[in-house]
């Protein structure tokens, strides 16, 4: 591996932390409908194992990994 270039000064891009300083993290609601596509990356797409329109809970599965690449949704 090469050695890592560097330059004086660096980056500072505005980070605009003034627009949230000091407020709580809130808590928003879920949707009444949510949509989650089942090609998540450059694999391939996980297999739906839940009926089109079900109502399905947090954190269920709702796609299984189907190739070599591929995660479960």
């Amino acid at each position: 591996m090469g050695k890592l270039k560097t330059f004086p000064g660096g980056l500072h891009p505005a980070d605009s932390k003034e627009w949230t300083a000091g407020k709580p993290v809130e808590e928003i609601p879920l949707p009444e409908e949510l949509t989650i596509p089942l090609s998540q990356h450059i694999g391939a797409p996980a297999e739906v194992c839940v009926e089109v329109g079900a109502r399905v809970k947090k954190g269920q599965v709702i796609g299984n990994a189907k190739g070599f690449v591929s995660v479960p949704v």
